[in-house]
């Protein structure tokens, strides 16, 4: 009589297996997950950062060509520019239900969005300092602040 050994696995290596198969996806699968939210949490701060750099620039690039009249608004937290490049006047202000810079009010086009501070104070003479502070929740998470004095020097200020 002739006894075949038959070959295959046995129960309990089929359960070995699973579960290091199973702790290998789970290690994988939260490696991931935390990458995953590591970028994300760049990329909102790479965002916010963005922003307030692009509306510090455009701002001080307007305040460089020269307005006759400079009128700092909204207690401190909006900027009125008159005769800019031939306009008549240009008003940038904050609104801190959205959480974003407008230019003339107008709603939809956004100079910055995610900015939670737009402050302005004229320091002496011709100098005023403008702080826009950025942020990508309203927890306060991702917050970025810039902040420059600006001289103006063919503009005259007035507070309002």
């Amino acid at each position: 009589m002739v006894v075949r050994k038959e070959e295959g696995f046995t129960l309990i290596e089929l359960i070995v297996t699973l579960a290091i198969l199973g702790v290998v996806i789970g290690v994988y699968s939260s490696l991931y997950y935390s990458g995953f939210k590591s970028f994300i949490s760049t990329e909102n701060s790479v965002d916010v950062e963005q922003n307030v750099r692009f509306a510090m620039n455009y701002i001080i690039s307007l305040l460089e060509k020269g307005p006759s009249e400079v009128i700092i608004i909204d207690n401190g937290h909006g900027l009125l520019m008159k005769d800019v490049n031939n306009r008549d006047e240009i008003t940038i202000k904050l609104d801190n239900k959205k959480h974003a810079l407008y230019i003339n009010d107008n709603v939809g086009h956004e100079l910055a969005v995610k900015i939670y501070g737009f402050n302005i104070i004229q320091k002496n003479g011709n100098m005023i300092n403008i702080e826009i502070i950025g942020q990508s929740d309203d927890n306060g998470s991702n917050r970025f602040s810039l902040s420059t004095d600006v001289f103006l020097r063919k503009s005259g200020i007035n507070v309002q």
